[in-house]
C-alpha cells in the first residue's frame, strides 16, 4: 500500500463520538468543556427532534440525554430511538436534575444505560463515561454475534486527525479506497487458503490486513485479524467455518460505512 508509506500515525487508542442533547445552552457548553479532548468528537442537539435528525447520519458511541425539553422530552426522544434502530450501538445516559426514582420507575428500567445527576462533577464525568464505554466495548467484542458498530468503534476519531495532517480530503478518501481494494483482494485469497488449510499463507495474510487497518484505524478488522493469528499461532488449527464469516462481515461495515464516516469527520 504505497499511500500508507509516508502516514505514520501514533497507534489509534480509544476514540468517542458523543452527542449532547440539551435544550439549555450553558448545560450543552459546559459538557462540550469537560469532554472535550483530541480524542473525542462532540455533536450537540438543542432538543429531541433535533437529536434524531443527527443520528440519521451519525452513530455516536454515547449519546447524553437531558430529561425535561420542550416538546419532546428525554423520554419520548429515547423511546424513538430504540423503535427505529432496535439495534442502535449506543450508550444513552441520562442527564438530569431528576432523582433516580420516576414515579415507581427507575430511569434503567425506562431503558437508559445510565443515569447521571446534575450539577455534573467535572472531575469524574469524564473518568466514568469513558470506563462506561469501554466495559460495553469488551462486552460487544467477548459477545457471540457481530453488533453494529459506531464510527468511532469502525474507524478511530484520532487516526483519521492524525492523517489529515498528511493528506488532503481526496488522498485520504483514495487511500481507504486503496485498503478497501487490497483487502478485498487479500480476502479471496484467504478463502482460498482456509480451503486449502494453508497455515503459512494465512498467517502472512492475516498480519498484512491486521498492519494496514492498523495504521488506518480500522480497530474492529486489525483486533479481529489479531485475535485469528494468535488462536491459529498457538493452537496451528484452522476454525474456517467462524474466522472467515465474522472477518467478512467486519470488512462490508466498513466498506458500507467509511465513505460516510469520512466525510463527517
Amino acid at each position: 500500500m504505497n499511500k500508507l508509506a509516508r502516514l505514520q500515525p501514533r497507534h489509534p487508542i480509544l476514540s468517542r463520538k458523543i452527542l449532547i442533547v440539551d435544550d439549555n445552552d450553558i448545560n450543552r457548553q459546559y459538557l462540550r468543556s469537560v469532554l472535550s479532548d483530541e480524542d473525542t468528537e462532540l455533536l450537540s442537539a438543542s432538543n429531541g427532534q433535533m437529536a434524531l435528525k443527527f443520528l440519521e447520519n451519525h452513530i455516536p458511541d454515547v449519546i447524553l440525554m437531558d430529561i425535561q425539553m420542550p416538546e419532546m422530552d428525554g423520554f419520548e426522544c429515547l423511546n424513538l430511538i430504540k423503535k427505529k434502530h432496535s439495534d442502535y450501538p449506543s450508550l444513552v445516559f441520562a442527564v438530569t436534575g431528576f432523582s433516580d426514582d420516576f414515579g415507581n420507575t427507575s430511569f434503567k428500567q425506562l431503558g437508559f444505560d445510565e443515569l447521571f445527576l446534575k450539577p455534573i462533577k467535572a472531575n469524574l464525568f469524564k473518568d466514568q463515561i469513558e470506563n462506561l464505554l469501554q466495559k460495553w466495548r469488551k462486552e460487544k467484542a467477548s459477545s457471540n454475534h457481530l453488533l453494529r458498530y459506531s464510527d468511532a468503534e469502525l474507524v478511530e476519531i484520532k487516526t483519521i486527525k492524525e492523517l489529515r495532517k498528511y493528506a488532503s480530503q481526496h488522498e485520504l478518501l483514495e487511500i481507504y479506497k486503496d485498503f478497501e481494494s487490497e483487502t478485498s483482494e487479500a480476502l479471496k485469497q484467504l478463502k482460498s487458503h482456509f480451503e486449502s488449510n494453508d497455515i503459512d499463507k494465512i498467517l502472512s495474510i492475516l498480519h498484512t490486513i491486521k498492519g494496514n487497518s492498523a495504521s488506518l484505524g480500522i480497530s474492529p478488522i486489525a483486533k479481529f485479524s489479531e485475535q485469528v493469528e494468535f488462536e491459529i499461532k498457538n493452537s496451528q488449527t484452522i476454525d474456517s467455518e467462524n474466522y472467515l464469516p465474522k472477518l467478512l462481515a467486519l470488512f462490508a461495515k466498513f466498506v458500507s460505512n467509511y465513505e460516510r464516516i469520512l466525510k463527517l469527520n
